[in-house]
């Protein structure tokens, strides 16, 4: 059994979330907990908590429009990256999204300057589709 959990956020747990850091350079790429937070709330997104060992290690948000699923956000805590963290809590988010009758398809996007997110999602069976004004759609394969 994996020790990293994906945990719907509340009003009991949100604010765990509010102290995760990025790196600079990731910074520039991701916005805020906080900024992702309010978008949930008024764009009916889904955020999680990305749980290890039962601390929190990092967030990520989800959204269904017409069918598809989108990955708005992915972020692991600066002292958390490079344990595989970011794949195991992506790998339960897309079996989740695959048991849902009404998820046909999965997308993300990022910067095309994100190579680091390129590389994450490519490794994870995302199929780079299109650019549109900076940013690369994803399909899940």
């Amino acid at each position: 059994m994996s020790h990293t959990q994906i945990v719907p956020l509340d009003r009991y747990n949100w604010e765990l979330c509010l102290d995760i850091k990025l790196s600079e350079a990731q910074a520039d790429f991701i916005p805020s907990v906080l900024y992702s937070l309010a978008q949930a709330k008024f764009e009916d997104l889904a955020p999680y908590g990305i749980f290890h060992h039962g601390k929190i290690a990092g967030f990520l948000m989800y959204g269904e429009f017409a069918g598809i699923c989108w990955i708005n956000r992915i972020m692991i805590d600066i002292d958390f990256q490079g344990q595989g963290i970011g794949s195991a809590a992506l790998q339960q988010l897309i079996a989740q999204l695959k048991r849902k009758m009404s998820c046909r398809e999965i997308r993300t996007s990022y910067s095309v300057e994100n190579i680091a997110a390129d590389r994450f999602f490519r490794a994870h069976g995302f199929v780079p589709s299109e650019a549109v004004t900076g940013e690369i759609v994803a399909r899940l394969g």
